[in-house]
């Protein structure tokens, strides 16, 4: 195997990994149900883009969607997609993101501006939209002229709240709220809507994110643990032979000593090749808020945890177990040698096997398999994940039907196939159109979903189970064909396969095993003046510290520092702004 052909250099390296990230996005994390199906005969297919073949189901939800429907009073059921009478004018701001139109299309008259209005009785009105959006809408509210409905950070909704400027919106959510609307906003435990409630308001509808997508795995070369007769780990101990093996045994066979035992990269963390599953398993938590023994949040870099595996790190690098050039190497570099088949031990998310699949092809021996994070002592490894809501869809306070707001997002989750044809809603060649809808949401659990349902198809050859208005058709093809030989559907099949990352992350929420970020809200006023000296900083402190330019004792310096140049001063801000209860 020549090396050359896997190094596609770093900016298709970049692309590739960019183009499997959007692809997990749009076609199965389900960013929304509408965007899903773009594969079809209305356009072209987007090559950075797979889908799944649209079909025409008919929600008993929006079966009333002619009706007219005035206010229900109250304890009376609405529809949740009926028609407001009389129509309404509901202004609104945006940002001006890059977008493609056609057909005479803009973002004041499309195909969700029509539906807004013909559905729902809903005439959209921007009052501006701006590419300096955050700035505009900071400007707006201090102005004080509000639009009806408005996106805003985490950081303007508690400005907003605090100024009694918004509506509460608990009511127009429980009786205008659609089935599917509802039921996403528990699937991840309410913690979308509680960040956007204060003083039992809820004053906003969350745009969710994934955060179960977002935990680190423990990923082997199964196929070198065979050929050196290595048992599977059970432990850390077990772990740390492994990388030893892997990096002195000549696990690839060219009795050549290049081969490294564990992945890193020169930020340390990341989705790929990082250290947040390392540091894990020793309960320690960098880069996310936790909290202590006393309740409080707390930033996880600054924890004694953290010391105890920098050590562990240090103690790897000069045992010549990590690649002694780390610290010049991004993410695409450690990839090209992940796909060369240098490195047999990583940390990195569920989509690894996709970025992996290049070294597949080139070697088909090749073989990675994912485990749970095992820990350093005997208590529970729990695997950090993120949570970031970075927009709020928030209602002015007075606006005399904020229910609006409810129905467009209802919108955003329903399939209008049987309505509207996908290439005026969803996409139509590289036109986007589903952006153009002002109000959108996401299932946090739709990676989960499909790997649940690709696998009960597979077990009953019975594709009727799969959800056919997503793009679990083609990921279940892509497994099935894989067990049947075929050597491209191999990152699928390690992502959604029986054996696959989902599979441990169905086990980590059942088990209520993640430790999520107690802090979701946008950054803070000290974040955003400070946070990048602070980062600096840490990765500095960190990087020397693994590569023995520092010793260990240096992070309890860093530790005074970080909290001496802004670290309390964010911490304060962090108590006091939305936070998980």
């Amino acid at each position: 195997m020549k090396v050359e052909r896997v190094q596609l250099g770093q900016r298709a390296q970049r692309l590739q990994r960019a183009i499997i990230k959007r692809t997990l996005m749009v076609l199965l994390v389900g960013i929304l149900a509408f965007i899903t199906a773009c594969g079809s005969s209305t356009g072209s297919k987007d090559s950075k883009d797979s889908a799944g073949e649209s079909k025409e189901p008919a929600p008993t939800a929006a079966s009333g969607t002619d009706k007219q429907t005035t206010a229900p009073q109250s304890g009376e059921a609405a529809d949740p997609f009926g028609k407001i009478d009389p129509p309404i004018e509901v202004t609104a701001v945006r940002a001006a993101n890059p977008l493609k139109f056609e057909d005479g299309d803009t973002i004041e008259n499309n195909g969700w501006t029509e539906l807004y209005e013909k559905e729902f009785g809903i005439k959209l009105k921007y009052l501006w939209i701006s590419d300096q959006f955050e700035q505009k809408m900071n400007v707006t509210m201090i102005s004080g002229k509000l639009p009806d409905i408005m996106p805003v950070s985490g950081t303007q909704l508690k400005q907003l709240a605090e100024a009694d400027k918004l509506a509460d919106l608990t009511e127009a959510l429980e009786k205008y709220g659609s089935k599917e609307l509802k039921e996403l906003f528990k699937k991840d435990g309410g913690i979308g809507l509680n960040s956007a409630t204060f003083d039992g308001k809820l004053l906003a509808l969350p745009w969710l994110g994934s955060y179960t997508d977002t935990a680190p795995l423990l990923w082997i070369r199964t196929d070198w643990l065979e050929k050196l007769k290595l048992p599977e780990p059970k432990t850390m101990d077990d772990v740390m032979k492994i990388a030893e093996a892997f990096a002195n045994q000549d696990p690839d066979g060219n009795n050549k000593k290049d081969t490294y035992g564990l992945s890193a990269n020169k930020t340390l963390f990341g989705d790929l090749f990082g250290l947040d599953g390392f540091f894990n398993s020793y309960h320690a938590y960098p880069n996310i808020w936790i909290k202590d023994a006393s309740g409080q949040s707390v930033y996880g870099s600054i924890q004694p945890e953290v010391k105890t595996a920098l050590a562990k790190l240090q103690e790897m690098y000069k045992s010549g177990l990590i690649d002694r050039e780390f610290g010049v190497k991004d993410t695409d570099k450690v990839g090209q040698l992940a796909n060369a088949g240098k490195i047999g031990l990583t940390y990195s998310v569920h989509w690894l096997p996709l970025y992996l699949q290049d070294g597949k092809n080139l070697d088909p021996k090749m073989e990675w398999k994912p485990y749970r994070l095992l820990s350093a002592d005997d208590k529970l490894a729990q695997p950090k994940a993120n949570y970031t809501i970075s927009t709020y869809y928030a209602v002015r306070k007075g606006m005399e039907h904020p229910e609006a707001a409810v129905k467009m997002m209802n919108a955003s989750l329903r399939v209008w196939d049987d309505k509207y044809p996908q290439s005026r809603l969803r996409i139509n060649g590289d036109v986007e159109k589903w952006k153009y809808a002002l109000i959108i949401n996401a299932n946090p659990t739709q990676n989960l979903e499909a790997y649940e349902r690709v696998n009960e198809a597979l077990s009953k050859n019975d594709e009727s189970v799969l959800d056919h208005n997503t793009g679990e058709p083609n990921v279940y093809k892509a497994v099935k064909s894989y067990l049947e030989g075929d050597i491209k559907g191999w990152g699928y099949n390690g992502v959604f396969g029986a054996e696959g990352a989902q599979s441990i992350y169905a086990d980590y929420k059942k088990n209520n095993s993640y430790k999520i970020t107690e802090y979701i809200g946008a950054p803070t006023p000290a974040m955003v003046e400070k946070g990048a000296t602070l980062a600096k900083m840490e990765l500095e402190t960190f990087t020397k510290i693994i590569m023995g330019e520092a010793s260990i004792d240096s992070f309890d310096e860093f530790v005074v520092n970080w909290k001496k140049l802004g670290g309390d001063a964010i911490t304060k801000e962090v108590e006091q702004s939305t936070v998980r209860n």
